[in-house]
């Protein structure tokens, strides 16, 4: 075969471009995986439950099936009772977390970058941080009485050493050389700690906001739990007194409900905030 023969053809081939998928393409494919596989993982968690409920196997007293819950949240849903206790408690979350969110970020960010200043206060704030949340609550109750003061303060103190603890550990880790370039170019300590520490310490200061928000619904269920007339904790508490095991699981079920989608929020604002980091998770 003479070359002149497959030269047009082998010019053709090399002239067609390679097939590629855009990395958004391929990250929403991920994401769309990963969603289904945890779909499926809850449906048959819930069929088996739901068979073993049915068959006789499960305490329908200790453990109603799926499909009693379903009419319990129907119940709960027609009366009110769970929007409002719902209400009463993202709304305690939202503010002991936000006070501590404000507070263990600057902490962190000044015990960090100032390293004298730390000497002083962070083995006070080691001190403190071993103590449970739900050791505070009588010391809560005495200063604060019964309401929603008790569940804020509660909250704030369970969210603020997760935060503190991985903005501290953020800022004292970022490479100094960044520093000094940023120094080398006429940079300000206050642009330093506004345009170069913070947007680097940010992939390790999401965690510890995730990690502190649960830890903030663990506080104010215990919370509800004691010093408070309403909210999910008040609501499994009071139907626990009075045997109604069905809205006991409701009201676990909410709150897991709920915590998975603050979850999913902080992780959707950690994507538009940190684009550089591994988005598939």
């Amino acid at each position: 075969m003479k070359p002149s023969s497959i030269a047009p053809h082998t010019r053709s081939l090399a002239q067609t471009p390679p097939a590629s998928v855009s990395p958004s393409h391929a990250i929403f494919s991920e994401r769309a995986r990963v969603l289904l596989r945890g779909a499926i993982g809850f449906m048959v968690v819930l069929v088996v439950w739901q068979l073993l409920a049915s068959a006789g196997w499960i305490n329908a007293v200790l453990l109603p099936g799926p499909l009693r819950l379903i009419e319990t949240f129907g119940d709960l849903l027609r009366n009110g009772s769970l929007l409002r206790d719902i209400g009463a408690s993202i709304e305690r979350v939202l503010v002991g977390f936000l006070l501590a969110a404000l507070v263990g970020l600057t902490l962190g960010v000044v015990l960090g970058w100032f390293r004298p200043l730390s000497d002083f206060i962070k083995p006070i704030v080691e001190a403190l941080r071993p103590i449970p949340p739900i050791a505070w609550t009588p010391i809560a109750i005495l200063w604060f009485g019964i309401g929603n003061a008790p569940s804020y303060f509660l909250v704030f103190i369970g969210a603020l050493f997760p935060i503190f603890v991985s903005t501290f550990s953020a800022v004292r880790n970022i490479e100094r050389t960044q520093i000094n370039a940023a120094l080398c170019l006429g940079a300000t300590p206050r642009t330093v700690i506004l345009d170069v520490l913070i947007p680097a310490s940010l992939p390790i200061i999401f965690p510890g906001l995730r990690i502190a928000l649960g830890v903030g619904w663990m506080c104010v269920v215990a919370a509800e739990l004691i010093a408070a007339q309403s909210g999910l904790g008040y609501m499994i508490q009071l139907n626990r007194v009075l045997l109604q095991t069905p809205n006991v699981v409701a009201g676990m079920i909410t709150i897991g409900l709920i915590g998975f989608a603050m979850n999913a929020l902080m992780s959707y604002v950690e994507r538009r905030l940190v684009p550089w980091q591994d988005t598939r998770k």
